[in-house]
């Protein structure tokens, strides 16, 4: 089964550490103009990362599941041939032909 992610930021605040930058005004300018493409873009990746991991997690689970199933199965599976092969389980065979 696929997941559907949904991840919001309901409020983007971006500080600039002034030392670091060349133009002290004119990046936290433009930062606020592009905000919200901003905000909308760090949304869009999280949901892709989160979309991703989340499939792989549950392919993991589902493989781990069905491998710890399998003992049982085969055991199952043991169970019916030995069945089968006794004279009561062939008896029984004979039957259901004779009845098809």
């Amino acid at each position: 089964m696929k997941g559907h992610v949904n991840f919001d930021i309901s409020d983007l605040d971006i500080e600039f550490d002034t030392s670091t930058i060349q133009h002290t005004v004119l990046v936290p300018m433009l930062t606020t103009i592009f905000k919200l493409q901003i905000k909308l873009q760090l949304e869009k990746e999280v949901e892709k990362n989160l979309k991703s991991w989340m499939n792989k997690l549950g392919a993991m689970m589902s493989t781990t599941i069905a491998q710890a199933n399998r003992p049982w199965m085969t055991g199952l599976e043991a169970a019916r041939k030995a069945i089968k092969s006794t004279e009561l389980g062939q008896v029984y065979q004979k039957r259901r032909e004779k009845l098809e």
